[in-house]
Parts: structure tokens; C-alpha cells; sequence
């Protein structure tokens, strides 16, 4: 329960603080409800875009993974998003300082963060379209990976109604309780306080998270080049991404802080006895509100970083097992393989660099045969859990129909042939591989 709760709050708590962010920064088309309306419709398209297309995609990827490369949706997506957060923040920066004219100058920091949004200004509507946009794309970049985190439990003739599944559905939806309650914070917060810089600081950790998604891409299919030193670097941040939502976290700590404050200097004694009970009970709400954000964000940070170290602790890859060499062939007997379960075999090359490869049967006489490595994630490895194979760095789990196809985390396929009882892998593929794992 614990492992499925943290996984899927890390993968989705950094989208839904930008998403209660950017909700507060939509505007309404004037005062009254009709002026909300026009921004709740925006709101709810994005989402509903955000959600549909997600639920789209983790479709294909279920019914026709051969069709959906995953890197090739990540270029594409991506850029998309970036360039949406961009521009969103450029155009609300902008109206910020449009309609800070406009508000009355005695009105605390509440009272002008709500005129500010129903104050109607010209490219109000471009701002809401954008920012709809921007939360369709931020959507569909966080929550297929999340949706298939519930495939992944749910394959490979798992009993439903047995107890691991059910706490680990349990997990998976307190998950998207707490994640939706803290977007929900995040919207809150940002609309007591007229200040832009804590959603544009959240949205910038999106945003610098997205990029590196994009590099590590590009750096995948090799069409990109960088440093050794500087790729140290960058992988530093892909494998600790829990760095980026802790960041925007500060953001909303810092706004927890300020909302704190602001309870102790309300008055809460008046010209007569009702103003001071609004008074006190506004500092109460105020007080309320900070500790409850402070709570549920604490929740999230512990998640993302006890959680997700306890739930993937270092896993020991299953010891190489033995082969022969016929001629320029490596071979391993079918019967030896033919279970069903993850096989790994290793080979010293010529250059004394030690390759790994995977076998595992599909179905019937089919065979999935690949190395223990993928573009993306390199030569981690992968090792077996429940039926699934898993990769060790990212804890993706294969389609096992897909292994031996390029793309995503599949293990890099290598040329094999099954005849006469063995199946055999040429020595010179094994040997030009050498340079994925060398150190």
C-alpha cells in the first residue's frame, strides 16, 4: 500500500500543485456568477482534455503498445507544455499589472486577490483559453504514467479481491485523494495572497522538470551530445525528480507562512461586537487553512521521499546464468528457458566489458530477447516481481508482449534465432554492444 500510495503521489504532486496554481491565475468574464461560469468552463475543459486524452493514450498503450512510442509522444508533448507555461505566465504577468491599477488601494491582500480575478480586462478570454491548454497538457504528462501504474497492478491474473490488491488499490487512491486536496490547498492559498510569484515558482518547477525530460530524450536517441560532467549532473535531477516538487513546495510553505501571519494581524475587536467576531472568526479560518496546507504538504514531501526510498529499496539483480559458446554463437537450451520467468545471461567481451542480456518467453515459442539495458535508463537492469518484468532505476514495468521492440524502457532488442532446441545470440551483436555498459 505504502510502496503504490508513494509512487503515484510523486508522479502526480508536482502537476496538481502547478494545476491549483494556475486555476487561481484564471480569470472570471466579469463580476457575479456568470462571470464565474465562463471560468469554471475553462477550468473544467482543460481537465476534462487533460483527462480523456490520458485515458486515450494509456488505452493504446494497452490494447496496441507496438503502435505508441513513448519518447516520440514526449517530444512532442512536451515543447507543447513549455512553450503553455510560458506564455501563460507572460500573459497573466502582464494583466497583473494592468488590473493592480484598477484595484481600490485600502482593500487587504484578499480582498484585492479576489477583484483582481473577476475584474475584466482585455485577453481575459486568451488567458483562460491558454491557460485551459496548459492544463490539458500538464494532465496528460503525469497522469497516463499514473493510470498505468493501476494497469500494472491489476495484469498478469492477479487476483482482485486478494489482500496485497486491495491494499495496494487502497494506497493508489489515497494517493489521488491527497495530490487532488493538495492542488486543492495550492488553489486556496494562491487566491488569499495577491502575489504571482508563488505560481509562477511552482510552474517554473514544472517547467524545469519537463526540460529535462526533453534532454534526457534527445540524449536517448542520440541526437544531442553532452559532457560527461554536465550529464552527471542531469542525471543527478532525473533520478532524484522528487527535488523539483519539493521546490515548489517552498513556494507554497512560504505562502503557509504569510497566511499564518496574516491571522495574527486581523483585528478582532471592532467598532462593535459583530465586527470582532468577523474579525476573530477570519483569523480562525486563516489559522485553519494555513495548518491544514502545512499538514497535507508535509504528507506529500514524506511520500515522496521516505516513501519512495523505503517502497525502492536497492534490488539485487538475479545472478547471470550459465550459456555455451558455439562457433561465434551464444547459445542457451530452450528447455532451460521455457518457464515463463526472467532469465539473465552475461558475456565478457574481447575488451573485457561484461554484457548482459535478457530472455524471458512470451508465448508458446515465442521469446522476448533483449540486453539489460534501454535507451532511457541505460544499463540498470531489470529483474522480476509478481509476475512483471520491472526496470530497476525508473520501476516501469514491461509490457512483456512488447520486449524485443524498440522504444520507452523496453531493453534494447538484439538479433536471436530459436532452431534445433537453443537459442542463440550472435557474439558480434553482443560485442558491439559493449559500449552501453562500459564504465
Amino acid at each position: 500500500m505504502l510502496q503504490q500510495m508513494s509512487e503515484a503521489t510523486l508522479t502526480l504532486l508536482l502537476t496538481m500543485l502547478a494545476l491549483g496554481a494556475v486555476i487561481r491565475f484564471m480569470p472570471a468574464a466579469g463580476r457575479g456568477r456568470r462571470g464565474k461560469k465562463a471560468r469554471s468552463l475553462a477550468v473544467w475543459v482543460g481537465v476534462g482534455l487533460g483527462m480523456v486524452s490520458s485515458l486515450a493514450l494509456t488505452i493504446i498503450n494497452v490494447e496496441a503498445p507496438k503502435s505508441v512510442n513513448r519518447q516520440t509522444v514526449g517530444l512532442f508533448t512536451l515543447p507543447v507544455g513549455i512553450l503553455l507555461a510560458v506564455l501563460f505566465l507572460a500573459l497573466i504577468a502582464v494583466r497583473s499589472r494592468r488590473v493592480r491599477a484598477l484595484l481600490p488601494g485600502d482593500a487587504d491582500d484578499e480582498a484585492r486577490a479576489a477583484s483582481s480575478m473577476e475584474t475584466a480586462v482585455s485577453g481575459d478570454a486568451l488567458v483562460r483559453i491558454v491557460g485551459a491548454l496548459y492544463i490539458a497538457a500538464t494532465l496528460f504528462r503525469a497522469v497516463p504514467t499514473a493510470m498505468n501504474q493501476a494497469v500494472m497492478m491489476l495484469s498478469g491474473g492477479v487476483e482482485i479481491y486478494s489482500t496485497p490488491v486491495v491494499l495496494a488499490l487502497v494506497g493508489y487512491v489515497l494517493a489521488w485523494v491527497l495530490v487532488c486536496f493538495v492542488a486543492w490547498v495550492s488553489y486556496r492559498l494562491c487566491s488569499w495572497n495577491n502575489r504571482v510569484w508563488p505560481a509562477a515558482f511552482i510552474m517554473v518547477s514544472l517547467l524545469a522538470n519537463h526540460s529535462l525530460m526533453i534532454v534526457r530524450i534527445l540524449k536517448a536517441k542520440r541526437w544531442i551530445s553532452i559532457p560527461k560532467g554536465a550529464w552527471n549532473t542531469i542525471s543527478w535531477f532525473i533520478n532524484h525528480e522528487a527535488v523539483f516538487t519539493l521546490a515548489a513546495g517552498l513556494a507554497l510553505c512560504a505562502v503557509v507562512v504569510l497566511t499564518w501571519l496574516a491571522s495574527r494581524s486581523i483585528p478582532t475587536v471592532g467598532a462593535n461586537p459583530a465586527e470582532g467576531r468577523l474579525g476573530r472568526a477570519r483569523s480562525r479560518l486563516y489559522k485553519s487553512m494555513a495548518g491544514t496546507a502545512a499538514l497535507g504538504y508535509l504528507c506529500g514531501a514524506l511520500l515522496i521521499t521516505v516513501g519512495v526510498a523505503y517502497g525502492s529499496q536497492e534490488i539485487e539483480l538475479s545472478p547471470p546464468e550459465s550459456f555455451s559458446v558455439v562457433d561465434d554463437q551464444v547459445s542457451v537450451n530452450l528447455a532451460d528457458i521455457s518457464d515463463g520467468h526472467l532469465h539473465r545471461f552475461e558475456y565478457t567481451t574481447s575488451g573485457g566489458v561484461k554484457v548482459r542480456f535478457i530472455v524471458i518467453q512470451k508465448s508458446g515459442s515465442a521469446f522476448g530477447v533483449g540486453l539489460d539495458a534501454c535507451e532511457i535508463c541505460g544499463p540498470s537492469g531489470y529483474y522480476e516481481k509478481d509476475g512483471k518484468v520491472i526496470c530497476k532505476l525508473c520501476e516501469v514495468a514491461m509490457n512483456i508482449a512488447t520486449i524485443g521492440f524498440k522504444g520507452g524502457c523496453n531493453p534494447i532488442p538484439i538479433d536471436y534465432k530459436v532452431s534445433n532446441g537453443t537459442l542463440t545470440v550472435p557474439i558480434s551483436a553482443l560485442e558491439a554492444s559493449a559500449s552501453i555498459f562500459a564504465k
